[in-house]
């Protein structure tokens, strides 16, 4: 998450890794999501796990891509 200067990080897994790979949940908050439409937010955080997406090792990527603002007004 250093390339999106992640503020705050939150990760759950699920699965074995095994039998169809894991399921992966996401909170990532950044200041370079500001004025970033939802759609490109994912993909940047997307991109960061191209590998694992495309092998199969993560089968399921759920995220919450937040501005600091976004963050704070959901505490």
């Amino acid at each position: 998450m250093t390339q999106l200067e992640a503020e705050h990080v939150e990760c759950t897994v699920d699965g074995d890794g095994c039998s169809g790979g894991y399921k992966v949940e996401l909170i990532v908050v950044s200041s370079k999501f500001d004025k970033v439409s939802l759609l490109k937010r994912h993909q940047m955080v997307n991109e960061l796990f191209s590998t694992e997406l495309a092998s199969n090792t993560i089968h399921a990527l759920t995220i919450k891509a937040w501005t600091p603002a976004q963050y704070e007004a959901k505490k």
